[in-house]
């Protein structure tokens, strides 16, 4: 399975990106799953008073929720969640699986920097984790610039340019 991570700061393009390689990768016939972390967020599924709530504060040590077309796994952790902990999730026939905004630093992910500009790209290095694996730049820098010193930048607004970082996600996952 090939795992990419779209990282960079808030409204730099990241679900843009992963919207433009899902579609992209799906026209391939390969099967794709996302993930969105979300660590800075107090969004949460399980709404104070609601049954799954409920279930947890009994002492349930997961809940899952049901609803007529949608499967939701709820358990509490006092981390962030690392890719090891999530992949018991991910079905084993998965080609490649799209994580928007995880940080994790493990070996196997593929990392793509998204950046809102030039400006802002040594903030998004230093914020949200080393240069380790990152293979290219997108986001809304590209409408900027399309010359970097270290890493291609790929506008995902353009099909032509999301084939091509599809293409080198592949080329770097070999």
């Amino acid at each position: 399975m090939i795992i990419v991570s779209l990282i960079g700061l808030k409204k730099s393009g990241k679900t843009t990106c992963v919207e433009a390689l899902v579609r992209e990768f799906k026209s391939r016939g390969m099967k794709v799953g996302a993930v969105k972390s979300m660590v800075e967020a107090k969004f949460t599924i399980d709404t104070e008073g609601k049954d799954t709530c409920r279930h947890q504060r009994a002492g349930a040590d997961f809940v899952v929720s049901l609803s007529k077309d949608e499967v939701a796994y709820i358990e509490k952790k006092p981390t962030k969640s690392r890719l090891d902990e999530f992949m018991k999730f991910i079905p084993k026939d998965t080609d490649l699986l799209i994580c928007e905004g995880l940080q994790d630093m493990d070996q196997r992910i593929i990392r793509i920097l998204v950046a809102k500009s030039t400006d802002f790209l040594a903030e998004t290095f230093r914020v949200r984790g080393a240069q380790e694996n990152v293979i290219a730049l997108t986001g809304i820098i590209a409408n900027e610039t399309k010359e970097n010193s270290k890493y291609p930048v790929f506008n995902c607004m353009w099909p032509d340019e999301v084939r091509e970082l599809a293409d080198l996600i592949l080329d770097k996952s070999v």
